[in-house]
């Protein structure tokens, strides 16, 4: 196919600038889907429809970049294959037993109690939970896909890893989260999203990572006392300063625990696969 003038400079442009623009233009397709888009619809239904318009956005933002190089979505595997649904469950279930691998540190190295939770839950709430498969969606195709590749094909998987993370953290950050919450959180849970990305070749497996630690953390109650959550994870009534203090550190020692992991299972897929990672593709 001969390619356009424009596509010729277009592919000889830097993927950090390529990537940086991505970005820039999905947070401001956010920006006018909060703005003008939500508000139209019931409160209750804003995850849902933010999700579904953000995933929207972050496909037509990656289908405009993808032409640009003169690809389609097949070349960064945003296509429906037959292990998809396998891939999406099998982080599912990755998630859980990342999730229960964490409270169970928490709970053995702390004075934090794993209680059950006064709300009458009932299947209704399991339907509004399920809002996070938009939004994680919409996050794995702006961040594990068009600017993944583009970065891990110039500057390997290593480098993309760290710059990606970097990345998520600060998206976070401009949504309003704290910049140490969105470090010890977002930041360090990219790495497992981009292994799982690049080890399965799409964004299925990661996404099924993502949803299963948000609907997690809402069940166990980690994100602050909800309306969906069945337990909850507390400190005992009367605890004493040093016995908040100590949770704290466990919890900050597990963060890291889960980051120095994803770090090491980086780097045996890079040795294990001395194949040049800059030319595969997920």
């Amino acid at each position: 196919m001969t390619l356009k003038f424009n596509q010729i400079k277009w592919i000889h442009f830097s993927p950090i600038l390529k990537s940086l623009l991505f970005w820039i233009l999905f947070l401001f397709s956010l920006f006018l889907i909060g703005v003008f888009i939500c508000p139209i619809f019931p409160t209750q239904w804003e995850r849902f429809i933010y999700g579904i318009f953000g995933t929207i956005a972050a496909i037509g933002i990656t289908w405009v970049f993808v032409k640009w190089e003169g690809k389609s979505f097949r070349d960064y595997n945003l296509v429906w294959k037959r292990n998809t649904l396998l891939n999406f469950s099998m982080g599912l279930v990755i998630g859980v037993i990342l999730l229960l691998f964490i409270i169970g540190l928490l709970v053995l190295f702390s004075d934090i109690e794993l209680v059950a939770s006064i709300n009458k839950w009932n299947i209704a709430q399991l339907f509004w939970m399920l809002a996070i498969i938009p939004l994680a969606l919409m996050e794995e195709i702006a961040f594990r896909s068009y600017p993944f590749l583009e970065l891990n094909h110039r500057y390997g998987f290593r480098l993309t890893q760290w710059f990606v993370a970097i990345a998520f953290a600060s998206y976070h950050i401009v949504q309003g989260w704290n910049i140490s919450i969105a470090l010890l959180g977002p930041a360090i849970w990219a790495f497992v999203f981009g292994l799982g990305a690049i080890v399965s070749r799409g964004i299925a497996l990661p996404t099924g990572i993502h949803v299963a630690l948000n609907i997690g953390q809402q069940v166990f109650g980690m994100q602050g006392e909800n309306s969906n959550a069945i337990w909850i994870l507390k400190q005992p009534e009367g605890s004493s300063a040093e016995a908040i203090a100590r949770t704290d550190q466990v919890g900050l020692l597990t963060q890291i625990l889960v980051l120095v992991l994803a770090i090491w299972a980086t780097e045996f897929y890079i040795r294990k696969n001395q194949l040049n990672l800059k030319d595969s593709s997920l």
